[in-house]
């Protein structure tokens, strides 16, 4: 399968908190999403893999400046750490903008001038899927999404009869825990990502949302961590969430940021 449609992508930073007060209603209310795009690939036989997507990463940042493209950007490769082997992408990079207006320039500037970067790419990667999501986040991440850092992913789907607006008012009181603990953006970042194109074919077989956290090093994963098993948050996570939605197994990855808005 070759890559004709390569590189874009998206960042809880930047991403609008999910919750925002509805003063007519003197209830919560969804926020503005932020647009996402993920690429998961395997590597071509006999490739050095992580060499070649060093060299990627750094002849695509020379184009994206060379082509006033993707200043609004955050890039980050992906490797794994925790995982149990179901989901085998060898490559994968993730992208967020800060808005759609930011996203659909720099896909226009893609389009029309990336055959260079497409042929990069198609000389070490094959067998490509390319997503794109709308996040909304829980928790605003800080400064810390703009280096290395570690990011977690799990698949959810509502339960029978559940649904975004059940799933709100378990978010905002779930928010509203996790600043009485301290975990704030200092340290993670929390956001749910919506599909919307690219996902599982076939009704049924896409997740209703991913769950990600991000973690400013294994220190911060490890704290909330304890946090989940030890301070008595998986049991606020369970009385909340429990009857909404089911959620698989976390996947962590080394979150290797290759660009910023500051680049």
């Amino acid at each position: 399968m070759e890559l004709k449609n390569f590189f874009g992508v998206i960042c809880i930073a930047s991403a609008p908190a999910v919750l925002a007060d509805n003063h007519v209603s003197d209830g919560v209310q969804w926020s503005t999403g932020a647009p996402l795009e993920i690429y998961g690939c395997s590597f071509k036989e006999g490739i050095d893999g992580y060499e070649q997507s060093q060299k990627f990463a750094a002849s695509w940042n020379k184009w994206a400046d060379e082509n006033d493209a993707f200043d609004s950007h955050v890039a980050q490769l992906m490797w794994s750490e925790f995982s149990d082997g179901q989901y085998p992408t060898d490559f994968a990079w993730l992208g967020y903008w800060d808005s759609y207006d930011s996203a659909g320039k720099d896909m226009d500037i893609r389009s029309a001038k990336g055959d260079e970067m497409y042929a990069e790419a198609n000389k070490f990667l094959e067998n490509c899927s390319h997503s794109d999501w709308g996040a909304w986040v829980l928790v605003q991440a800080g400064d810390f999404t703009n280096g290395n850092h570690l990011t977690e992913f799990s698949d959810c789907v509502y339960k029978e009869g559940k649904g975004d607006d059940d799933l709100l008012v378990a978010n905002n009181e779930y928010a509203a825990l996790l600043a009485a603990r301290g975990l704030n953006g200092e340290s993670m970042g929390m956001a749910q990502l919506w599909p919307r194109a690219g996902a599982p074919v076939g009704i049924g077989n896409s997740p209703s949302f991913k769950w990600v956290v991000g973690h400013a090093n294994f220190a911060a994963y490890s704290n909330f961590t304890n946090e989940l098993w030890n301070e008595g948050l998986l049991i606020d996570f369970n009385r909340l969430y429990g009857d909404i939605v089911q959620c698989d197994s976390n996947r962590v990855y080394h979150s290797q940021v290759v660009r910023t808005p500051s680049n």
